[in-house]
Protein backbone atom coordinates (compact mmCIF):
# COMPACT_ATOMS: atom_id res chain seq x y z
CA UNK A 1 0.00 0.00 0.00
CA UNK A 2 1.36 3.49 -0.96
CA UNK A 3 1.38 6.13 1.76
CA UNK A 4 1.19 9.97 0.78
CA UNK A 5 4.33 12.06 0.80
CA UNK A 6 4.82 15.69 0.12
CA UNK A 7 8.36 17.94 1.34
CA UNK A 8 9.31 21.22 -0.61
CA UNK A 9 11.79 23.27 -0.15
CA UNK A 10 12.85 26.90 -0.53
CA UNK A 11 16.30 28.31 -0.93
CA UNK A 12 17.97 31.91 -0.65
CA UNK A 13 21.08 32.16 -1.17
CA UNK A 14 23.38 35.24 -1.21
CA UNK A 15 26.64 35.77 -1.36
CA UNK A 16 27.71 36.05 2.04
CA UNK A 17 24.29 33.94 3.75
CA UNK A 18 21.63 31.58 2.80
CA UNK A 19 18.11 31.24 4.36
CA UNK A 20 16.73 27.76 4.17
CA UNK A 21 13.14 26.49 4.52
CA UNK A 22 12.31 22.59 4.33
CA UNK A 23 8.70 20.86 4.80
CA UNK A 24 7.35 17.45 4.58
CA UNK A 25 4.16 16.15 5.55
CA UNK A 26 3.29 12.08 5.01
CA UNK A 27 2.92 8.34 6.91
CA UNK A 28 5.52 7.22 8.65
CA UNK A 29 6.85 4.23 10.86
CA UNK A 30 4.33 4.67 13.99
CA UNK A 31 6.32 6.17 17.30
CA UNK A 32 3.28 5.15 20.03
CA UNK A 33 2.44 1.80 21.14
CA UNK A 34 -0.14 0.40 19.63
CA UNK A 35 -0.59 2.74 16.85
CA UNK A 36 -0.79 1.74 13.68
CA UNK A 37 -0.54 4.85 11.61
CA UNK A 38 1.80 8.10 12.13
CA UNK A 39 1.03 11.23 10.32
CA UNK A 40 4.10 13.13 10.75
CA UNK A 41 4.83 17.05 10.03
CA UNK A 42 8.21 18.46 9.86
CA UNK A 43 9.68 21.64 9.14
CA UNK A 44 12.62 23.79 9.84
CA UNK A 45 14.56 26.71 8.93
CA UNK A 46 18.36 27.11 9.01
CA UNK A 47 19.98 30.29 8.31
CA UNK A 48 23.80 30.23 7.32
CA UNK A 49 25.71 33.92 7.53
CA UNK A 50 29.22 34.28 6.75
CA UNK A 51 30.90 36.63 9.34
CA UNK A 52 33.82 36.80 8.09
CA UNK A 53 36.15 35.17 5.13
CA UNK A 54 37.42 32.62 8.26
CA UNK A 55 34.42 32.82 10.28
CA UNK A 56 30.68 31.69 9.87
CA UNK A 57 27.40 31.11 12.13
CA UNK A 58 24.32 28.86 11.61
CA UNK A 59 21.30 28.85 13.46
CA UNK A 60 18.28 26.10 12.88
CA UNK A 61 14.81 25.80 14.36
CA UNK A 62 13.00 22.39 13.40
CA UNK A 63 9.87 21.39 14.30
CA UNK A 64 8.42 17.68 14.59
CA UNK A 65 4.80 16.57 14.96
CA UNK A 66 3.30 12.80 15.27
CA UNK A 67 0.13 12.44 14.93
CA UNK A 68 -0.17 8.76 15.74
CA UNK A 69 -3.49 6.46 15.45
CA UNK A 70 -4.13 2.66 16.01
CA UNK A 71 -7.26 0.15 15.04
CA UNK A 72 -9.64 -0.48 17.96
CA UNK A 73 -11.91 -3.17 17.01
CA UNK A 74 -13.62 -1.82 13.60
CA UNK A 75 -12.93 1.76 14.37
CA UNK A 76 -9.88 3.93 14.54
CA UNK A 77 -8.90 6.03 17.53
CA UNK A 78 -6.15 7.88 18.18
CA UNK A 79 -3.26 7.22 20.89
CA UNK A 80 -1.83 10.59 21.17
CA UNK A 81 0.51 13.26 19.33
CA UNK A 82 4.22 14.20 20.36
CA UNK A 83 5.97 17.54 19.65
CA UNK A 84 9.56 18.24 19.33
CA UNK A 85 11.50 21.63 18.85
CA UNK A 86 15.42 21.71 18.48
CA UNK A 87 17.41 25.11 18.90
CA UNK A 88 20.61 24.77 17.24
CA UNK A 89 23.15 27.33 17.30
CA UNK A 90 26.49 27.23 15.52
CA UNK A 91 29.94 28.35 14.77
CA UNK A 92 32.67 27.06 11.93
CA UNK A 93 35.98 28.82 11.39
CA UNK A 94 38.05 28.30 8.93
CA UNK A 95 41.84 27.59 9.89
CA UNK A 96 43.40 26.96 6.25
CA UNK A 97 42.13 24.84 2.96
CA UNK A 98 42.41 21.58 5.36
CA UNK A 99 41.63 22.27 8.85
CA UNK A 100 38.08 23.46 10.36
CA UNK A 101 36.81 24.59 13.90
CA UNK A 102 33.34 24.56 15.16
CA UNK A 103 31.25 24.94 18.12
CA UNK A 104 27.50 23.85 18.82
CA UNK A 105 24.71 24.07 20.79
CA UNK A 106 21.70 21.89 20.25
CA UNK A 107 18.23 22.78 22.88
CA UNK A 108 15.67 19.96 22.56
CA UNK A 109 12.51 19.79 24.18
CA UNK A 110 9.97 16.84 22.92
CA UNK A 111 6.26 16.36 24.12
CA UNK A 112 5.55 13.86 26.15
CA UNK A 113 3.56 10.62 24.41
CA UNK A 114 1.43 8.16 26.84
CA UNK A 115 2.92 6.92 29.73
CA UNK A 116 6.95 7.68 28.00
CA UNK A 117 7.04 11.69 29.80
CA UNK A 118 8.78 14.53 28.15
CA UNK A 119 11.91 15.53 27.83
CA UNK A 120 13.95 18.65 27.55
CA UNK A 121 18.13 18.46 27.00
CA UNK A 122 21.20 20.72 26.26
CA UNK A 123 24.28 19.40 24.01
CA UNK A 124 27.36 21.15 23.86
CA UNK A 125 30.18 19.68 21.06
CA UNK A 126 32.72 20.77 19.68
CA UNK A 127 35.77 19.24 16.96
CA UNK A 128 38.05 19.72 14.29
CA UNK A 129 37.09 18.61 9.94
CA UNK A 130 40.28 17.55 8.34
CA UNK A 131 39.55 18.04 4.78
CA UNK A 132 41.61 16.06 2.42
Amino acid sequence: MASPYLEGTLAYVRSNHSLNWTTSYGYESPTANGATTTKTWRTDLNLTYDLTSRLSSTIGVYYHHDDNSGGTGTGTSSTGTQNSLDLILGLRYTVNKHFTLHLDYDHTMQSSLGSTPGYSRNRYSGGVTYTY
